[in-house]
């Protein structure tokens, strides 16, 4: 790739470098609110692993009702603007939080606004990055702003921690209204081209777009496995995250379960390294290799680590490695012991990442390469629909499962069939040769 089509021909683009930063701080608010959301119901009602799946199921919601449809409102309305008023509104309704604190019915209902707004901000974003950049630099363009948004699960995550210790609990919202701020006030340097409006979709075309989309999967069976294992991945990995606030509140604090379910985030974290770490081995090492043989490790990864991670209960808890507090330049760490039982289990959600990106890459690649070029526009407008109704339900059971017979088992149940699965998929490959 030349300079001229590389990252630093995008950088230099004014209102593309405006709508890169926007982009990290909005990012970063929506993965911060999550964390003090799952905070406040731990310290003002309760560490019950239901109730943060419900929290779950609030922000997803919106994401099933309005996320599609949003497109055909945001293909007529102005992409900048849209953009700073949706980060203004998140901004002042994250500011009503601290009056519905102690109901969890209120939490729900910001929850639900919050992921509402946000469902007007993504497709505007993603349609506006076209307008802003040449064709041969797309590649380019899109390429950062997915490892932005790859960056931001790690680090927006582990920052939702700091922010409250910083501002406290019943003042982290200022935080967050001030990155949503920030995020708006950085895409007023964006400079967004007249469009013609005369050929946008209608309600209608939208809604015969979808049905053809959800037809075209349901009748190819290539697509319709490949789409299987990306939602069975996908409600994996949510579950996971809300097994993780149990796993924290239980295993890694369990003289604390309020401080342990804020602290959920660092395994989340740790989990989206590895799917980094897996990213760059599928890239550089299995790009020639079976698709399918990869996908069926991947599993057999997760499923195993889900099992190895009971065993964190294992290890006794005095057992730890006490880290130095560190003076920097503008702020201060203070000392802190880190666990075994830590370490043990920030390793294994690397590896539970790691084996998500052996399934998840290959997955989209085969989602890809299958689709003909006319019907890629339905069938992924259907994909991100598809995969957050189909994860709803695991999420609850797997919350209701943990609070009634443990954690330890739920991991069990979840990562035994996983293993068994990849296992199997071995077979009927290894049979095939």
């Amino acid at each position: 790739m030349s300079k001229q089509d590389g990252y630093r021909a995008v950088l230099t683009n004014k209102s593309f470098l405006a709508l890169w930063i926007a982009q990290i701080f909005s990012q970063l608010g929506d993965r911060v609110c999550f964390v003090v959301f799952v905070a406040i119901i731990a310290h003002n009602i309760g560490s019950s692993a239901t109730y943060q799946s419900w929290l779950y199921i609030a922000f997803t919601i919106p994401a099933i009702l309005f996320t599609a449809m949003a497109g055909v409102f945001i293909d007529r309305w102005r992409k900048k603007y849209t953009m700073i008023t949706t980060n203004i509104l998140r901004g002042l309704i994250i500011l009503f939080l601290p009056f519905f604190d102690s109901s969890l019915i209120g939490i729900y209902i910001i929850a639900f606004l919050l992921s509402s707004v946000t469902q007007f901000f993504v497709p505007a974003e993603a349609s506006c990055i076209p307008m802003l950049v040449e064709k041969k630099q797309l590649i380019s363009a899109n390429s950062l702003f997915t490892t932005t948004m790859m960056g931001s699960v790690i680090f927006g995550f582990v920052l939702g921690d700091p922010l409250i210790n910083m501002f406290g609990i019943n003042a982290v919202h200022f935080a967050i209204t001030a990155l949503f701020l920030i995020s708006a006030i950085c895409l007023i340097r964006v400079i967004e081209p007249p469009v013609d409006h005369t050929r946008d979709r209608s309600v209608k075309e939208f809604f015969d777009e979808f049905k053809d989309g959800l037809s075209y999967i349901k009748n190819t069976p290539v697509v319709f496995n490949a789409m299987l294992k990306l939602a069975t991945l996908f409600s994996i990995i949510v579950a996971l995250c809300i097994l993780s606030i149990s796993i924290s509140s239980q295993m890694l604090y369990p003289d604390s379960p309020a401080m342990g379910a804020q602290k959920f985030a660092y395994i989340v974290a740790y989990s989206g390294l590895g799917m980094v770490i897996g990213a760059g081995f599928m890239g550089k090492f299995w790009r020639k290799r079976s698709k399918m043989l990869a996908i069926f490790t991947g599993f057999a990864i997760i499923g195993f680590s889900l099992c190895v991670l009971t065993a964190t209960a294992l290890i006794p808890e005095e057992y730890k490695v006490c880290i130095p507090g560190m003076n920097f330049i503008f702020c201060m760490s203070e000392a802190f012991d880190l666990t075994y039982r830590m370490l043990y289990t920030y390793l294994v959600a690397t590896v539970i990442g790691f084996g998500s990106a052996l399934v998840a890459i290959p997955v989209q690649t085969i989602l890809q390469s299958s689709i003909p070029e006319n019907m890629r526009g339905k069938v992924f407008g259907v994909q991100f629909t598809l995969l957050s109704t189909s994860s709803t339900l695991p999420v609850l059971i797997v919350a209701i499962g943990a609070d009634l017979i443990g954690v330890i088992k739920m991991l069990f149940i979840t990562g035994i069939p996983l293993f068994l699965f990849g296992i199997y998929g071995h077979y009927r490959i290894w049979k095939k040769l």
